[in-house]
């Protein structure tokens, strides 16, 4: 592991236990960023949006992702970490990014009550509206994407690890972002 591993990807992905297994696996330290802003604001997410509002949640989940530093470690970040594109860039300069890709119906049964979880949803937002506001984003930034759907945490850290284990060529197609490879045909 030449960098720290940076997991993306909708709430209910699993970005949090495959994170833990895949820092255990690599004897790394784990950070939650979710965690870090109910820590730094002494309340819940769903709290925070509450009572001090959407924008400021996003400020302060900014914040957290700013406030990494560059050593190994597995970071799980909240589903909309991905609209700080100051917070997505600077990751993406000092880490690998990670996307872990659900299909929608099996995150709508995981997921449960998306404002009790804490998600970011506009005024009558859905969650598929979420979904399709937000994949795209998560495609631009990650460097492996891993699709999570029907599959045990356990094996997709090992995915992953198979992943980050493949040579890299030094061409240039090799440096390309997970969107551009999908569209040249290449699955993930």
């Amino acid at each position: 592991m030449e960098k720290m591993i940076v997991l993306v990807g909708m709430p209910g992905c699993g970005k949090t236990t495959i994170g833990r297994i895949l820092a255990r696996e690599l004897n790394v330290p784990f950070i939650d960023t979710d965690r870090l802003i109910a820590e730094a604001e002494g309340m819940s997410l769903s709290q925070i949006q509450k009572e001090k509002g959407m924008q400021y949640f996003l400020e302060a989940e900014e914040r957290a992702l700013l406030s990494l530093d560059d050593s190994l470690k597995v970071v799980a970040t909240g589903g909309s970490a991905i609209f700080s594109s100051d917070g997505m860039m600077y990751l993406s300069s000092i880490a690998t990014m990670v996307y872990l890709d659900v299909d929608l119906g099996m995150l709508k049964l995981r997921m449960g009550d998306p404002k009790a979880r804490g998600v970011v949803l506009a005024p009558n937002q859905t969650i598929a509206g979420v979904y399709r506001q937000r994949r795209p984003l998560y495609l631009r930034y990650a460097d492996i994407r891993i699709r999570t759907h029907n599959t045990r945490p356990r094996n997709v850290a090992l995915q992953i690890l198979s992943k980050l284990n493949e040579p890299q060529g030094n061409d240039e197609q090799n440096g390309q972002k997970t969107e551009d490879k999908e569209q040249k045909g290449d699955n993930l």
